[in-house]
């Protein structure tokens, strides 16, 4: 009995520790010149404001995966976001470019209801990365709830199989364009 009562003690201690490891890779961290990157996403990007990080569980058949968003709210109607997503590699080898880049911007109309549509999509390039820039519109046919306002725009590129989405939300300000452009890859 004992020793079962220290087989669990240890598993548990090693889960949070393997718990506050991940945890604290995936956080980011403001660098030198005011942006954020995360050491777990590979990424450098300037956030208005510290972001806070939600981790989504996510699943395709009986596949099992993370998102991992970063939000910073500035206010009510801006929103910037930048999340990464690494998929099975079978699901990348099924898709082409263009396929993945669809279904990400499906899922992104269905994430907000209809209420947005999708009014732009375009190649784009930046910091050597081949990827999509896009703009959702608020959709006239849509139920929009009072007060919402604004749009979409975002970027997409992919890394192997890992996707990262940037994205701002909200009602158009300048500080997005600046947002969107200083994603880039650590190494």
């Amino acid at each position: 009995m004992n020793r079962n009562l220290l087989i669990i003690l240890l598993t548990i201690f090693t889960f949070n520790s393997c718990q506050s490891q991940t945890k604290d890779k995936a956080e980011m961290e403001k660098t030198e010149s005011d942006e954020f990157s995360s050491e777990s996403g590979n990424f450098i990007i300037d956030f208005p404001i510290e972001p806070t990080l939600r981790v989504i569980d996510n699943q395709i058949g009986t596949d099992k995966y993370k998102i991992y968003n970063y939000q910073a709210v500035a206010g009510q109607q801006m929103i910037y976001m930048a999340e990464y997503i690494d998929f099975p590699e079978y699901v990348m080898e099924s898709w082409d470019k263009d396929q993945a880049y669809d279904q990400i911007l499906k899922t992104t109309e269905a994430k907000y209801g209809g209420v947005f549509k999708l009014t732009k999509k375009e190649s784009t390039e930046q910091h050597k990365l081949q990827g999509i820039y896009y703009e959702f519109s608020l959709n006239p046919d849509a139920n929009v709830p009072r007060g919402v306002k604004g749009g979409i725009k975002g970027k997409i590129f992919f890394v192997g199989n890992r996707s990262y989405q940037i994205t701002y939300l909200g009602e158009e300000q300048g500080l997005i364009e600046p947002f969107l452009n200083s994603f880039r890859l650590i190494k």
